[in-house]
Formats: C-alpha cells, sequence, structure tokens
C-alpha cells in the first residue's frame, strides 16, 4: 500500500524539511506538532449499523463531533521523511454504549508502517481497532500544514470479535467499512 504512494508521500514529507531534524548520516524525521487533528466521517453503513443495533456513539473529550465527523486531536508525531512510517499520537476517543454495555476506545495510534492500523487504549490494554487503506489517499502540502485524506478506515477481526462479544451480536465483521479519515497536522518548528 505505501509503495504506491511513494513519490507523492516523499514530496509531501521532504517539503516540510526544514521541520525535519538534521544531521549527516542520521534518519532525517518529521515531528508532528500538538496541533491539528484525524477526522473520522461514519460511512452510512456504519452509523446504519450503530443505530439498528442501539448503540449509541459519542466522542470522549477533548474529542468533539461535528458536521465532518468525529475528530481526535492530534498531541504528537514522529514520521520518518523518506519512507513515511511512523506514528501519530491523538487525546479523547470514542465511547460505544447501549444500555448498561459501555466500550470507551481512547488515545488512537495511528501507525504507519506496512500493514497501516489505528490502535485504541481499551481499558488497560492497546488493540488493534481499524485498518487503514492508503492507496486511495490524497496528500497536500500548505507551509508546515500536512493533510492526508481519504484514508479508508475498515474494522480489524480482534475489534469486531470484541464488540460482537460485549454487544451479543454477530453484527460486526472484519473489514467492515467504518468510514474515511482525514489527518491534518502541522510540523513542529524546529529549535
Amino acid at each position: 500500500m505505501l509503495r504506491r504512494l511513494g513519490p507523492l508521500v516523499l514530496v509531501a514529507v521532504l517539503a516540510l524539511a526544514p521541520a525535519a531534524s538534521a544531521g549527516h548520516g542520521k534518519k532525517k524525521t518529521v515531528k508532528l506538532a500538538p496541533k491539528g487533528a484525524t477526522t473520522l466521517a461514519l460511512s452510512a453503513g456504519a452509523a446504519s449499523a450503530l443505530q439498528s443495533l442501539g448503540i449509541a456513539a459519542a466522542p470522549l473529550k477533548p474529542a468533539r463531533a461535528g458536521d465532518d465527523g468525529l475528530r481526535f486531536p492530534i498531541t504528537a508525531g514522529k514520521l520518518d521523511a523518506k519512507t513515511y512510517a511512523g506514528q501519530i499520537k491523538h487525546a479523547g476517543g470514542i465511547s460505544l454504549t447501549r444500555d448498561s454495555t459501555r466500550v470507551d476506545l481512547r488515545n488512537f495510534i495511528v501507525n504507519v508502517d506496512e500493514a497501516p492500523d489505528l490502535t485504541a487504549r481499551v481499558g488497560s490494554a492497546r488493540v488493534s481497532i481499524l485498518d487503514l487503506d492508503l492507496s486511495g489517499a490524497e496528500i497536500s502540502k500548505s507551509g508546515r500544514r500536512l493533510t492526508i485524506a481519504g484514508v479508508k478506515a475498515t474494522l480489524t477481526k480482534t475489534a469486531a470479535d470484541a464488540l460482537n462479544a460485549a454487544f451479543g451480536t454477530e453484527a460486526f465483521s472484519e473489514g467492515l467499512e467504518i468510514g474515511t479519515a482525514t489527518v491534518s497536522g502541522r510540523a513542529a518548528k524546529r529549535r
């Protein structure tokens, strides 16, 4: 997946070179400032499935809901300037509730590697909840701002199994399209 995006990602990340750490022979990285957010626009199918199951989804502060979807603030990030591998950390999360059953998914981390995914803190464990498809992503850059739009998010098997067990259903399945994510971050200033 990342290979298809390689040239575009490399151009976008290298354009942020003033914010990249310098040094001969050292790996160059782009550090993200604690500004910006990742927004997840739920697919109509995911929203309909939750509604039909009577499951309410609500943001956990400082995340918030808006017209464009659920917005999760970026707290930090570090990406390799050549390969774009790295992590983007977030605050807040989402709560899924039906009757007395509540599942809180917090402190998301977007992992950009050979198998991009989004993990969440669930209780005391960190769990991969979404697989991320970057093949149709669009990248744009303006100053120190980097935006990656059109990232498709689908449910992992682990998350589907856990949600089915928690809510007593078989409605969740691996590969269920959850929505589309847009990451809008800002490179930190060099010190």
